[in-house]
């Protein structure tokens, strides 16, 4: 028999648990957890745009140029208008002090930043590369996602529920007692990692070593469901 946590197995005799309601009756309480891992079919992408200028204007026209160049080549890529979210401009000075507090202007910098969702990830090489190309200075994150996400965080959440009762009904027998209902459900929380293997990255990894163009290694998307539950004990 394996080995069980009181940190997730409990038999109580309070009125509340982490505001779940307790039964004055002898009950267990139980946390479980259910996990699913697949393979992502999206990545959600930020572009940063930024230009320098001497005056204001200049610098805003030369943002606002490379994000139009950007969002008119989405079409080539399928991109819907709900996928797209373009951030309002942040335009100002950069300033400079000497330690006699002496201000000199480096000119004016204007910034923006447009976030794309891929739904087709096989072309997320040719994408970041126009996306670059577009003018954006800089790729801000590449997150990986799943567009099955409600399907897999309820099929977790029913894992967690499986996991949660067969935690209460292994510590009802050793106890020599019977496993009954359903008394009260706590909270459900919800986690979610995209990782390579073991390890958790925000960017995507460049791999082999002469590169003709860029390949990435797609990592896994985790989706984890975790229930806390009080069940009645029957004698």
């Amino acid at each position: 028999m394996r080995t069980l946590s009181a940190a997730l197995l409990l038999l109580v005799c309070t009125t509340t648990f982490a505001g779940t309601p307790l039964p004055d009756a002898p009950h267990v309480v139980a946390s479980g957890q259910g996990k699913v891992s697949v393979k992502p079919d999206t990545a959600r992408v930020q572009f940063d745009f930024e230009q320098r200028a001497a005056q204001p204007l200049p610098a805003k026209q030369g943002v606002d140029a490379a994000v139009n160049r950007l969002l008119d080549s989405l079409d080539t890529y399928s991109v819907a208008d709900d996928d797209i979210t373009a951030s309002s401009l942040d335009a100002s000075e950069d300033v400079d002090y000497d330690d006699e507090g002496k201000r000199t202007s480096n000119g004016f910098v204007a910034s923006r930043s447009v976030t794309v969702l891929l739904k087709d990830v096989d072309r997320l090489n040719a994408f970041l590369d126009n996306g670059l190309a577009s003018g954006a200075h800089g790729i801000g994150s590449v997150a990986f996602e799943s567009s099955r996400e409600d399907a897999l965080r309820e099929e977790a959440r029913k894992e967690a529920v499986a996991d949660a009762r067969a935690k209460a009904m292994e510590m009802a027998n050793a106890f020599g007692t019977r496993l009954g209902p359903v008394y009260s459900i706590g909270s459900i929380n919800s986690r979610f990692e995209n990782q390579y293997g073991a390890t958790t990255l925000d960017r995507v990894e460049v791999t082999g070593s002469r590169i003709q163009r860029g390949r990435y290694v797609q990592p896994e998307v985790e989706y984890t469901e975790t229930v806390n539950a009080v069940f009645e004990l029957l004698r």
